[in-house]
């Protein structure tokens, strides 16, 4: 991760089968209704004195991995529609194609459950109007990439992804913005993703948390140990979103990879010996 000027943050199809797709929607269309009833579920993950959550981001949208996340112990989950990242192509289709495996993951997982869109194509207000009819929780998009009218709704919270070249002011500006829930760091670019997590890393998202107005989630897309999930908590993020591209493929190896930076999260640094005289 290397600065940009000095002004600018550091550089940075599967479908599932549904049985029932009058059933599924029925059953979303259920979810939704009670949804009008709750607090808004990401500000309440992310808000709290010790809040520290953790969303999965599914490498495919199917039930399996989304029951996978829940039982890992994720606090959330997200979906995906519209990727280009080619080392998750089960992401890469359009609402359409995805809606009835998607209706199938919003009726069965028993953790909110948010939705990820990508830039392989604009996303229009016809669109954006059949996402929020579903009951998702939270929306997440690039800055870069959301239209204001999304950003102005406010049927759903918004997770505003923050990427490589951002300029700090920015950061600051869109933090303060009244419809956005939370911010998520992104910043690391192609060519530096798996590389180890550095110092650099750590000071970046020190700087981040303390500018943003919202709470600040960082996205996994460098190798972390447990010690390196711990030094993040201790520079003032209030999540960790796990990028599925950064995770090795296979169900077992998802669910055992949620688990660990669960166990990470919740894991506290002891405290150092005390020094003799």
């Amino acid at each position: 991760m290397t600065l940009v000027k000095k002004r600018r943050i550091a550089a940075s199809i599967i479908v599932e089968p549904v049985a029932s797709k009058a059933h599924a929607r029925q059953t979303c269309q259920d979810a939704m209704e009670s949804l009008e009833h709750q607090p808004r579920p990401l500000a309440s993950l992310v808000s709290g004195a010790d809040a520290v959550a953790l969303i999965a981001t599914l490498p495919q949208n199917n039930s399996e991995y989304a029951a996978a996340a829940a039982q890992a112990g994720a606090n959330a989950i997200m979906v995906g529609i519209d990727k280009t990242d080619t080392s998750l192509p089960g992401l890469f289709g359009s609402f359409d194609l995805m809606e009835e495996a998607i209706d199938s993951i919003l009726s069965t997982t028993s953790v909110p459950v948010g939705i990820s869109i990508g830039d392989s194509r604009p996303l229009i207000e016809e669109n954006w109007e059949r996402i929020v009819s579903k009951p998702f929780s939270f929306v997440n998009m690039f800055a870069h990439h959301m239209p204001p009218f999304v950003l102005e709704d406010d049927r759903v919270e918004k997770l505003v992804s923050i990427g490589s070249g951002y300029m700090l002011e920015q950061v600051k500006s869109l933090s303060e913005i009244d419809g956005v829930t939370a911010l998520e760091a992104a910043i690391v670019p192609p060519q530096g993703r798996n590389h180890i997590f550095s110092a650099l890393d750590l000071a970046t998202l020190g700087v981040l948390a303390s500018l943003s107005a919202k709470p600040l989630l960082m996205r996994t897309q460098k190798k972390m140990g447990a010690k390196d999930v711990r030094s993040v908590i201790r520079s003032g993020i209030r999540g960790i979103s796990v990028d599925a591209a950064s995770l090795e493929p296979g169900i077992e190896a998802y669910r055992e990879a949620i688990e660990n930076y669960v166990k990470d999260i919740h894991t506290k640094t002891p405290d150092p010996a005390p020094t003799a005289h």
